[in-house]
């Protein structure tokens, strides 16, 4: 299974490339950094989500039936599509209200479940014919993401982390993500994150949490395991991303020092008009991972 949800990606992904934002780099004084945790999506990779219609050509309606044709579903009517992404979105937003009524302010769903819902939905309404396996559902999810939300690794993504490796820091995740985004860095660079060096105790993914980004839970949960096992305090930790509310003020939350990463213009989020960021300016502002070992006394 996981070899096919690989070649899915392999075979559906092409090289990506950074769009310049304009902005200089911003490094004052190095500080005293032991861990570095980092956001993936416009951080590691390039995501060029937003630009789907220029990238590929393709609307979503056709996407979506280009998933399940991918995954040997047989379409039953000329409208499955068009009726397919009615569920899909509804399936999404129902979630999050659910979530808000359970007192969670940044809800995540769970992709998986949500493509449950709409393919029992449609075959119950014989739009499509076929039988709903685990399997099924996650071939139609892969497919549909790398369509809708194209990837490739950040430029320096191996070197850097190489770099840091030799310096021995410890390196951990914290993002907004899917079941299909670690597979992500082994389908287009044929390394786990493992490999790669990062911990999988500092590995923190929205999807398993039921949070979102810009909550704080991934946040306490790395900081705490930093100080507990690690004896890293929050002050020695730097923490990477592309957004200014997700990343740099969550992270200046907990006490870590923050870099905002400016160096694509897809992904690049200041969030000028809310107010949560109106007092907050990261430590660090640069606009290609391997400026990161400059930041480091």
């Amino acid at each position: 299974m996981k070899d096919k949800l690989l070649n899915i990606i392999r075979n559906n992904s092409s090289a990506l490339y950074p769009v310049s934002t304009g902005i200089d780099k911003n490094i004052p004084e190095p500080a005293i950094i032991k861990s570095i945790i980092f956001d993936i999506y416009g951080t590691l990779i390039i995501s060029a989500s937003g630009d789907i219609g220029t990238l590929s050509g393709l609307s979503k309606s056709d996407i979506f039936l280009d998933s399940l044709k991918m995954a040997n579903i047989k379409i039953c009517t000329q409208n499955t599509a068009e009726i397919g992404l009615t569920y899909f979105y509804s399936n999404i937003n129902e979630s999050h209200i659910l979530s808000k009524k359970n007192k969670i302010q940044s809800p995540e769903v769970i992709i998986t479940k949500i493509w449950e819902q709409t393919l029992l939905q449609l075959v119950d309404e014989q739009l499509i014919s076929t039988v709903v396996t685990d399997e099924l559902i996650r071939t139609v999810a892969t497919y549909f993401e790398c369509h809708t939300n194209p990837v490739w690794p950040m430029p320096n993504l191996i070197k850097l982390i190489k770099i840091l490796n030799e310096k021995k820091i410890i390196l951990g995740i914290i993002s907004n993500a899917q079941f299909y985004t670690p597979l992500i860095f082994e389908a287009l660079t044929n390394l786990t994150l493992g490999n790669m060096g990062f911990n999988p105790e500092l590995i923190q993914y929205s999807f398993i949490q039921k949070e979102a980004k810009p909550s704080l839970k991934m946040f306490n949960s790395i900081s705490s395991k930093l100080t507990s096992v690690y004896k890293i305090t929050p002050n020695r930790t730097l923490y990477v991303g592309n957004d200014m509310l997700n990343d740099i003020y969550s992270a200046n939350k907990v006490g870590f020092k923050t870099a905002l990463f400016a160096g694509d213009a897809r992904s690049l989020r200041f969030r000028e008009n809310d107010e949560r960021v109106s007092d907050v300016n990261p430590n660090f502002l640069i606009t290609d991972l391997m400026q990161i070992p400059e930041l480091i006394k």
